[in-house]
């Protein structure tokens, strides 16, 4: 597979302008007696890295697993009803009307397109269903989808399943005549000119899409998994529509009418691109102006991403803290008016919870000077009662002091009479 790629790039630089890209085919192979189909393998490839990639990106979001393993099978069990009805619908309707069975040979037949509306379908419906926010989903389910088609366009090239018309560009490949003939396409394309030789060169219009879809999906997996800068959720889904339908456009005018039909002059898959780019210009105008990022899973607190409950109870929280930091920075109702008059109110209301403050306040201090009053008095009664008492205690203790009875007069003179008296004898 990887030479047979190398080989066209080689031969694309390195051939000169009168000789196209040499035919290579890519066949099927066997496998221990079994037949392995390249084109199978490349896009069962495809599926598996695109869902790996949805999940990544998913993740980072912080949704749940759950919701996203049945999201991603009902996208790829959607999206290939939804390739093989729309071809069948609209490029296989002769075929329909020989084998009604057709219609449930889901193996028979796909086209991108058909594809794309059958994804979309299968999850707008998942969306309504379990209530999840269409913004994120619809932007995990493009990249990996953009992704897993665009190797299931490696596939496409290889096995040349998208032959156009005949040109003379040296980006053409050359197709050997036996080749066009075994496909049926040999009549159609001599058609449009006289072609000599064992070779007609004509578009591979799986290559020139291949081509552009490399930039893109480096673009869309930039923007997606970019750390710097948030993109409104919504806004990568928006992208890839706006930028694959264009080309797609003008790809199809170069298709075979016998592998695709017109209809008033277009393929299907042009009248679905008109489709996708108005639904793309109608939601990128719609983001421009109401957008917002999807919260990181450490954004969340805890929540569950994806979910339209999840941002509800997360809006509602920071409703909530910025009411309690900044006081209600929400509009009253009723318009300017209604502001103003609620604005007059919390002043007037304010001014009476001041005025009640002050009034609190004097009452306080009154009480407060006639307490320290009563203290005093208190006080001056105590030292009173203390000076009373050391009164009594004062005059007790002089009772309690022994009497000295006075001496006579002259006691002093008839003791010493006495006393001399007493020497007398």
């Amino acid at each position: 597979m990887y030479a047979s790629v190398l080989a066209s790039l080689v031969a694309l630089f390195a051939t000169s302008s009168h000789s196209g890209l040499p035919f290579v085919e890519l066949g099927a192979r066997d496998l221990f007696g079994l037949p392995i189909q390249p084109f199978g393998i490349i896009v069962a490839t495809g599926v598996l890295i695109g869902a790996e990639v949805m999940r990544r990106y998913a993740l980072r979001h912080g949704v749940d697993e759950d919701d996203l393993r049945s999201l991603t099978g009902w996208v790829v069990v959607s999206g290939f009803l939804g390739a093989h009805v729309f071809d069948v619908l609209a490029y296989e309707r002769v075929k329909l009307a020989k084998d009604p069975l057709l219609m449930l040979k889901v193996w028979d037949g796909i086209s991108s397109y058909g594809g794309f509306l059958g994804g979309a379908m299968g999850i707008s419906f998942f969306i309504w269903w379990k209530r999840l926010t269409p913004g994120l989903w619809m932007d995990a389910t493009g990249v990996g989808l953009l992704l897993g088609f665009s190797i299931g366009r490696i596939g496409c090239t290889l096995v040349h399943d998208h032959i156009g018309r005949a040109t003379d560009s040296r980006f053409g490949v050359d197709y050997p005549r036996a080749e066009l003939a075994a496909r049926g396409l040999l009549e159609e394309i001599q058609l449009h000119g006289h072609h000599v030789g064992d070779t007609i060169r004509c578009h591979n219009m799986a290559m020139y899409e291949l081509t552009y879809l490399i930039p893109v999906n480096a673009l869309v997996l930039w923007m997606a998994f970019q750390k710097k800068r948030r993109w409104s959720a919504g806004l990568v889904a928006v992208m890839i529509a706006g930028l694959y339908a264009p080309v797609r456009f003008v790809l199809e005018f170069w298709r075979l009418n016998q592998s695709d039909q017109r209809y008033v002059g277009l393929t299907f898959a042009q009248w679905s691109s008109f489709l996708v780019f108005g639904a793309a210009v109608y939601a990128g105008l719609k983001l421009m102006k109401h957008g917002k990022p999807h919260p990181l899973e450490a954004e969340l607190g805890g929540r569950v991403g994806g979910r339209l409950a999840s941002l509800a109870a997360l809006a509602k929280a920071e409703a909530a803290a910025a009411k309690t930091d900044d006081g209600d920075p929400r509009p009253a109702k009723g318009g300017k008016k209604a502001a103003q008059s609620e604005a007059k109110a919390e002043v007037k209301s304010d001014a009476k919870a001041d005025a009640k403050s002050d009034a609190k306040t004097e009452a306080k201090a009154d009480e407060a000077k006639s307490e320290a009053k009563a203290d005093e008095k208190a006080d001056d009664a105590g030292e009173a009662d203390d000076a009373g008492e050391g009164d009594a205690s004062a005059a007790g203790a002089k009772a309690d002091e022994p009497k000295v009875d006075a001496a006579p007069k002259g006691s002093g003179k008839g003791g010493g009479g006495k006393a001399k008296g007493g020497k007398k004898r």
